[in-house]
């Protein structure tokens, strides 16, 4: 009976999901519009896009699975840091927003800010194979959330749940960021309506959750090592003080300038708008993840240990299948499957604009036409179909826990970009060879510190991220300075017609 009412929660889902990408996807006229949506986006798609793009599976699984199996640590390592950067971005996105004629994908505003003379840029397609990677990993990790929740709930085999939400997930990534906007704010009011129901059944089912939380020994899988009695209620819970500030560090400063948030604020109608939706976001966050919270708590108490075999990833759906009142369940399941299909559709469509539009595009040249505008437009849809079908063979795979995969990015990311975002938005003299310089020392210091260990147990993002912004001061004051063209539209409204002429002709914009 449960199985037959979540079989039609998915289906009437579905439904809504697939009705709004063809509405978004029919006013899809240029290539403008599919990238960025035509930089015409309104406050309330903005908060809502957003909202959905923070609310993956990483957050609606990963946080009450993490707290579940490392304590309350995971609030300050995921949670806390999610919420600072949330508080930060307002500083980045009235800056990335604030050109007349802004860039339409991150790498692009790497070529933008760093060289703009250089037709075929090498920082912009680093960066976008950069992008590229970590994208794909998160889309499938997306794609491994949703088999999770479907194939314990309903019974189907994970790989068949992973090729069905491919399906799905192409099908919304087809109309661009116009379809993809439009069902990430419906997702997002599906996300707070799902984690409120599960909060209100778990409190219902289990009472005092704080006092027995911290006390518990239960291990986090039947046979598993029993916990120390009162380590999940410590501050650094099963984590310890360096990993837990580096996950926190990462996830707060390598958020801020992760490239899917720098190409969500290009997308606003103006700088306000951008940084106004962010503000916004981070005060509708509260509803969210404090329910994520009690869920990982009181999912401790309900069920003490998972079977044997299975991380803790699975917790939140196996207590929706066991536990949790079939009605509210049912909104449960919503929350986490509209989390995954939020985050997957924009991280693929990210995917699929590195490849073409900021790699094959610049690499290929050329002067711009409506009619070279419309083939790439029918490229980025041909890429899409094609790395959707290579994520769900990754996914099916199950390489990594959920939160820890998107940590590990955000940290690559966090050391690679901090300084060209920061630096490049708010200090004119940040050039060309300081980007390049801060973007390799701190991908290299990140990978060496999540291979060998760091020196003297220091977090990791420290040691990478700091070597990476003296890298960037040092090349900065040893390398020449960057034209007036390069950084003139971040400091001031009212430009050069030469700054206006470069940019255009970066983006290939049909005059």
């Amino acid at each position: 009976m449960k199985s037959m009412i979540y079989i039609g929660v998915f289906v009437v889902y579905f439904g809504f999901i697939i009705i709004t990408s063809l509405m978004s996807a029919k006013k899809v006229e240029t290539m403008s519009d599919f990238t960025t949506g035509g930089n015409k986006m309104g406050l309330l798609l903005g908060v809502g896009t957003s909202m959905a793009t923070w609310l993956s599976v990483a957050s609606v699984m990963g946080v009450p699975g993490n707290i579940y199996s490392r304590g309350v640590c995971a609030v300050f390592g995921w949670v806390a840091g999610w919420f600072l950067a949330t508080g930060l971005m307002p500083l980045v996105a009235y800056k990335i927003r604030r050109p007349a004629v802004p860039s339409r994908t991150f790498p692009e505003f790497m070529h933008m800010r760093y060289d703009p003379y250089t037709e075929k840029s090498p920082i912009q397609i680093f960066s976008a194979v950069i992008e590229l990677v970590g994208y794909f990993v998160f889309s499938y990790i997306q794609i491994q959330g949703f088999g999770i929740v479907f194939s314990t709930l309903t019974g189907v085999p994970y790989t068949i749940a992973c090729l069905f939400f491919m399906v799905l997930l192409i099908f919304t990534c087809m109309g661009g960021f116009e379809s993809v906007a439009a069902t990430d704010t419906l997702n997002a009011c599906l996300i707070l309506v799902g984690v409120i129901a599960a909060m209100v059944a778990v409190l219902v089912e289990c009472g005092a959750i704080f006092e027995n939380f911290g006390t518990t020994t239960a291990p986090v899988t039947e046979g598993g090592e029993p916990l120390v009695s009162g380590i999940l209620g410590t501050n650094w819970g099963t984590l310890g003080a360096s990993v837990c500030i580096s996950y926190f560090l990462s996830n707060c400063f390598g958020s801020t300038v992760a490239p899917h948030w720098v190409s969500r604020f290009m997308a606003p109608r103006n700088a306000k708008t951008a940084a106004l939706q962010m503000f916004l976001v981070m005060v509708i966050l509260v509803a969210v993840f404090i329910p994520l919270i009690v869920i990982g708590m009181g999912g401790k108490m309900i069920m003490p240990s998972l079977p044997e075999g299975i991380t803790s990833d699975y917790m939140f759906p196996r207590l929706i299948m066991d536990h949790i009142n079939p009605v509210l369940g049912a909104l449960a399941l919503t929350a986490i499957c509209a989390a995954a299909v939020s985050t997957a559709n924009s991280m693929l469509l990210h995917c699929s604009t590195s490849l073409i539009y900021d790699i094959k595009r610049v690499l290929k040249g050329g002067e711009a036409s409506e009619e070279e505008d419309a083939k790439t437009t029918k490229q980025l849809r041909i890429t899409i179909l094609s790395l959707g079908v290579i994520a769900v063979i990754c996914a099916i795979g199950q390489f990594s826990l959920l939160a820890d995969g998107f940590t590990y990015v955000y940290g690559a990311f966090g050391s690679m970009f901090f300084a060209s975002i920061w630096l490049g938005l708010y200090v004119k003299r940040m050039n060309n060879l300081a980007a390049f310089a801060s973007m390799i020392v701190g991908l290299l210091a990140y990978a060496y510190c999540m291979l060998a260990g760091t020196p003297f147990g220091l977090p990791a993002f420290i040691v990478s991220c700091g070597l990476s912004l003296v890298a960037a001061v040092i090349c900065m004051f040893i390398g020449k300075k960057p034209p007036v063209e390069a950084y003139e539209s971040y400091f001031t409204d009212h430009v050069s017609a030469k700054t206006l002429e470069i940019a255009h002709k970066i983006r290939k914009d049909v005059m």
